[in-house]
């Protein structure tokens, strides 16, 4: 299947989709527009760490089965699609006031706002301040646009089906262990309920462990802006956060796909085949209701 190509992300299955759920890659573009290294103040390999590295080529078989996919190919290091427009560090910004700007919240003040700031044990990320014009630009050409898409289709999808879930996939890298619970391989996010209708939490966690894999709700990953952004659960559309552990499909140094690509590939897609069966049987509910 061919993609629909914009500006900074692709679509696939979207124009007319064919089941009630829709993947999204935020985080894992590899795209880096001319200029930003110039800004940069430390070596460009150093940006690797904001990518959900290869989390893209875990949507291939979804791609394949027909699924709905919209995924970035701009690198987080130019704008973060998991964060509010406003979610801006008036320090990075030339002129910019910080009365300006809601008050920053916990990812902001950890360098991890809008436009990346700096990362742990790196220190600052960039050599001089933006203007407001580039940031704007890059709002106004890939973040808005993106989530545009997003809703776009989340509606076509709750007009045709009665029913839109939004899966969201991210990686992360392996949690450490330090309690006696299991360390999890994946992550679900629903916010704490308040972004999706439990069911479909409590289904992904029952097939991941069903498969062997230790799943965790909610913790150390509730879901950020995306979810915050698209989830309307009392109109029937709904959104989950998915973080995979990237020693699950990358080599030792985390860098490049490995043997264990392929199984989680297909868990991928057996759990957007999952959700498919489980919203499909919701919305004929609540139609028969």
């Amino acid at each position: 299947m061919a993609p629909t190509d914009i500006d900074g992300f692709a679509r696939w299955g979207t124009d007319t989709p064919s089941v009630p759920v829709l993947l999204s890659v935020p985080h894992a573009g590899r795209d880096y527009p001319s200029g930003l290294f110039d800004a940069l103040r430390l070596p460009p390999a150093v940006l690797m760490r904001l990518e959900d590295r290869y989390t893209d080529m875990l949507t291939r078989r979804c791609v394949e089965l027909g699924y709905p996919v919209i995924m970035a190919h701009r690198a987080r290091a130019w704008i973060d699609l998991n964060r509010d427009e406003q979610d801006i560090d008036a320090e990075m910004v030339q002129g910019a006031l910080r009365s300006d700007y809601p008050a920053p919240g916990v990812k902001q003040r950890g360098g991890l706002g809008l436009i990346p700031r700096r990362l742990s044990g790196e220190g600052e990320l960039w050599k001089r301040q933006f203007t407001l014009s580039e940031v704007e630009h890059r709002i106004l050409s890939f973040h808005r646009p993106y989530h545009a898409a997003v809703a776009d289709v989340l509606e076509k999808m709750r007009r045709r089906f009665g029913v839109a879930i939004l899966l969201d996939l991210h990686s992360m890298p392996p949690i450490r262990g330090g309690s006696s619970l299991p360390v999890p391989q994946f992550v679900i996010g629903d916010r704490f309920g308040k972004s999706a209708a439990s069911q479909y939490a409590e289904l992904l966690m029952a097939r991941l462990r069903a498969q062997g894999f230790n799943a965790a709700l909610n913790y150390p990953y509730a879901g950020a802006y995306i979810l915050r952004r698209h989830a309307r659960p009392r109109a029937n559309i709904h959104a989950i956060q998915l973080e995979v552990d990237r020693s699950l499909y990358l080599d030792s140094d985390l860098r490049y796909p490995s043997v264990g690509f392929d199984r989680i590939n297909a868990m991928i897609s057996n759990l957007v085949s999952a959700l498919v069966d489980e919203a499909l049987g919701s919305a004929t509910l609540i139609a028969a209701e």
